[in-house]
């Protein structure tokens, strides 16, 4: 996909208030799942990044969402005073560095060792928020995508893949469908136009909601 058109459809940062008040209904299965549909990825790309394997980091991602569960109504959204992903990234933060830790001492490491280990993360978790930010854009991206994939189907959605994601000529894509390539451009953009919808329904504007 051409990086304009990308960046369009990442350019949504603030969290739905409207999930962030479902969520604090325990009783709304549906808000949950929506939250680990999306809001799973974040925390799930985030942990690989820290020397943490895909088993490991779905543990990171039960035990986050078990933190989250238990403290979210206690959770006062207020654009001045911080978005939802800031004191999700905060939970997140100490989940991982609390997991590597366990995992040093399993290892029977010297106190040396590990000192040095925990000073060593700190350092490289000063950077985190770049990788906290694309990791976000990611899994809006992916969640929305998948999204679409229902909402389409497998053959539209191979089409787009071929001609988007591949960037696959329309001559080529062409030959593997049999669309021509006007049919190709329109199965494009209808793709594109859903994908703005979907990233508009998990996203609020930039400016956010008070």
């Amino acid at each position: 996909m051409e990086s304009t058109e990308s960046n369009e459809l990442l350019s949504a940062c603030c969290t739905r208030e409207s999930l962030l008040i479902r969520l604090k209904d325990g009783e709304d299965c549906d808000a949950w799942w929506e939250f680990h549909e999306i809001y799973g990825r974040l925390i799930f790309g985030y942990s690989l990044h820290y020397e943490i394997s895909h088993a490991e980091a779905e543990d990171i991602v039960q035990e986050v969402c078990i933190k989250v569960f238990r403290q979210i109504i206690r959770f006062d959204y207020s654009p001045e005073r911080g978005r939802f992903r800031g004191w999700l990234k905060t939970i997140t933060r100490n989940a991982v560095i609390d997991y590597l830790r366990r995992k040093q001492t399993r290892r029977k490491t010297s106190q040396e060792y590990r000192t040095q280990f925990e000073e060593r993360l700190e350092a490289e978790l000063d950077r985190d928020d770049r990788i906290w930010r694309l990791e976000w854009e990611k899994a809006v991206y992916e969640t929305a995508l998948d999204r679409v994939r229902k909402r389409v189907g497998e053959d539209t959605f191979r089409v787009f893949h071929r001609y988007v994601l591949d960037d696959q000529s329309a001559a080529e894509v062409s030959e593997e469908t049999t669309l021509d390539a006007n049919a190709i451009y329109a199965v494009k953009n209808r793709m594109l136009k859903y994908i703005r919808q979907e990233v508009t329904s998990i996203l609020d504007g930039e400016r956010g909601e008070p």
